[in-house]
């Protein structure tokens, strides 16, 4: 026996003394409503847990293709370049302390 999906879904959003012109409050089709779709988002819900929570236990959720690359090679001039930059600022920066600076600056 085939349901009529139809007939369903109008039995749950129509009430059995509610007007056409839909200007009379309902309040059994609201909280059926209400119910019917708090279960249907709770039943979403335990299934995406569920889902999830078989995939993390498989290990298969956060497994990635090892990625192939050639080896890592060492940029020697740009670390030269930062060294030389940090020497400079720790220069300027021991001259202000031993020579003293006229304006108050926070900053320093």
């Amino acid at each position: 026996m085939k349901k009529d999906w139809n007939k369903e879904f109008k039995k749950l959003t129509t009430s059995k003394a509610s007007d056409p012109s839909k200007a009379e409050p309902t309040p059994y089709r609201d909280w059926r409503l209400l119910v019917s779709g708090f279960f249907v988002l709770l039943v979403i819900s335990v299934g995406f847990n569920i889902y999830m929570s078989i995939e993390i236990n498989r290990d298969s959720f956060f497994t990635t293709t090892p990625k192939t690359e050639e080896g890592v090679v060492f940029n020697g001039e740009g670390l030269a370049a930062v060294l030389e930059d940090l020497a400079m600022k720790e220069a300027a920066f021991e001259r202000l302390i031993t020579e003293g600076v006229s304006v108050v600056d926070p900053s320093l």
